[in-house]
């Protein structure tokens, strides 16, 4: 009598590519150097969690300190991208307020973990790496600064005074605090969220005796 079970056949694991393997690596180095911090991280770790070996590791990265400025370098260069997008996008200036705040927020979602790493980091312990990522934030204001100068030249703001400055640190932080609480309030619908805002940000806070 022969059988009809096929006995199982042992298939060689399909052997990654290096983009592929250097692109599990950097996913994985987000989210535990966004958890665990950088001091307390390991390479060892992220080579578990990206499912490779700590020589493979070596193949793409001399040591932590240059994989964990690579991610935040480009964990930043994808952000910037975002904000972006959203300030040149089509429309008058409200419209775009309103598409940067959008496009901010679906990263934020989308990207928790980078978000945290580029803005609410863990104390790295290393001076200079904290320096490095401080830089990053100042990198993002003159962006925005940049972005936002014809906008604001065209509103009769200074560009040469500390209004365009202020104006940067209130909106950036205003988009930070928000991220932050539609992270606890993910029910929170998107367009209600990134409306309200924007009407706060257009419009600025209701006063006694308007509509």
């Amino acid at each position: 009598m022969v059988s009809d079970v096929t006995a199982p056949v042992n298939r060689p694991r399909r052997r990654l590519r290096g983009a592929e393997r250097r692109s599990r690596i950097e996913a994985a180095a987000v989210v535990t150097f966004a958890r665990r911090g950088y001091d307390a991280t390991s390479l060892g770790e992220v080579a578990t969690a990206a499912g490779v070996t700590r020589t493979v590791m070596y193949d793409h990265f001399p040591d932590k300190r240059a994989l964990f400025l690579h991610v935040i370098a480009t964990q930043h260069e994808l952000m910037l991208g975002e904000i972006a997008s959203g300030i040149t996008s089509d429309g008058g200036p409200r419209e775009r307020v309103r598409a940067t705040l959008a496009s901010y927020l679906r990263f934020t979602h989308e990207h928790p973990e980078a978000r945290r790493l580029l803005l609410d980091p863990i104390p790295s312990g290393d001076p200079e790496l904290d320096a490095v990522i401080r830089g990053f934030l100042e990198d993002r204001s003159r962006a925005i600064s940049s972005l936002l100068a014809t906008d604001l030249a065209n509103a009769g703001v200074d560009l040469e005074s500390t209004s365009l400055p202020v104006m940067v640190a209130v909106v950036s932080g205003a988009a930070d605090g928000l991220a932050q609480w539609w992270a606890l309030h993910p029910e929170a619908p998107f367009d209600d969220v990134v409306d309200a805002a924007a009407r706060l940000l257009w419009n600025g806070l209701p006063r006694a005796g308007d509509p």
